[in-house]
């Protein structure tokens, strides 16, 4: 359902109901309880224009972890993204996929249109909790794109946020910053802690390639930061071989000194055991100030 068919969906339902509500002075004549069948109507309306916007989202919700973590077709989650963006019924869905559209351009390697796009998400009306999640994807697409200014402004603001998102996701948006604070290269964290945070956080086993790559490509920057080029080469053919175009692989390219062969490095397809209808890294699909979201996967910390 498009902005379009929304508001003439909407238009329809209040003229309906204003009608039902005329017509209840008739209708009360058919029995005593008459009067309750406008406001049935009207509710029942009601909870079918939620649906059409609803399952729309969980749909595309699934098919975008699904296309970004597994299937790793970044510029399809672009092409997604984009179009539900300005297709969105209504401004605060379209917030939703705006966000979703800024994600979609960093995993393509596009950071300054992923930073753009991520800075004008009206953040009013969205959860404070996803107000970090804007954050933190701002300051990775800055930190790839060498944009220590905008990078550490922003960090600055995602750790302003931390009091005031719900305790029950304190650790989340805390995690974002835990990162953020070992991968920056101005900053005093010690390379072991670099590590530590690093093995922390992706170094598991979700049945999805991207939390792999992630890993990798962390990790080869911890290696060359320690001048272990071997190593940190061996990271980074891991994530060409494996990474199709996804960001990491094309940073990887760049990082790359030719000391492994990359095409040692490749690793078979495998299929996910099991795929969730909605996976847990899933947003609900109300993202409204007020309501609270569950995490999204890739590039996320684990709790």
């Amino acid at each position: 359902m498009n902005r379009k068919q929304y508001l003439i969906f909407v238009i329809v339902l209040a003229v309906g109901g204003a009608a039902l509500i005329i017509t209840n002075y008739i209708w009360h004549y058919f029995g005593e309880n008459a009067d309750v069948y406008p406001v049935i109507i009207v509710l029942l309306l009601y909870m079918f224009l939620k649906y059409k916007i609803t399952a729309p989202m969980q749909m595309f919700t699934t098919k975008f972890s699904m296309l970004v973590d597994y299937d790793l077709e970044v510029e399809a989650a672009v092409a997604m993204s984009e179009k539900a963006f300005k297709d969105a019924p209504t401004k605060s869905i379209q917030a939703i996929y705006q966000t979703y559209y800024g994600m979609s351009l960093y995993y393509a390697g596009r950071y300054a249109d992923a930073v753009k796009i991520l800075n004008t998400v009206e953040l009013r009306r969205l959860n404070v909790v996803y107000h970090g999640l804007i954050f933190a994807f701002i300051c990775y697409a800055s930190y790839e794109a060498d944009d220590q200014v905008t990078f550490h402004q922003t960090l600055e603001r995602l750790k302003n946020i931390l009091v005031q998102v719900p305790n029950k996701y304190q650790s989340f948006i805390g995690g974002y910053i835990e990162i953020l604070d070992v991968i920056d290269e101005n900053g005093e964290a010690p390379l072991d802690k670099y590590k530590e945070v690093i093995e922390k956080h992706f170094n598991r086993e979700d049945g999805y390639i991207s939390t792999k790559l992630i890993y990798n490509y962390r990790l080869g920057i911890y290696y060359s930061r320690l001048g272990d080029e071997l190593e940190a080469d061996k990271c980074f053919a891991f994530v060409i071989a494996n990474g199709k175009n996804h960001h990491t692989a094309i940073q990887s390219q760049k990082r790359f000194k030719g000391l492994v062969k990359v095409e040692d490095f490749v690793v078979p397809a495998q299929t996910p055991e099991t795929v969730e209808t909605q996976t847990p890294g899933t947003p609900t699909p109300e993202l409204t100030e007020g309501q609270e979201p569950q995490k999204p996967d890739d590039e996320t910390p684990q709790k």
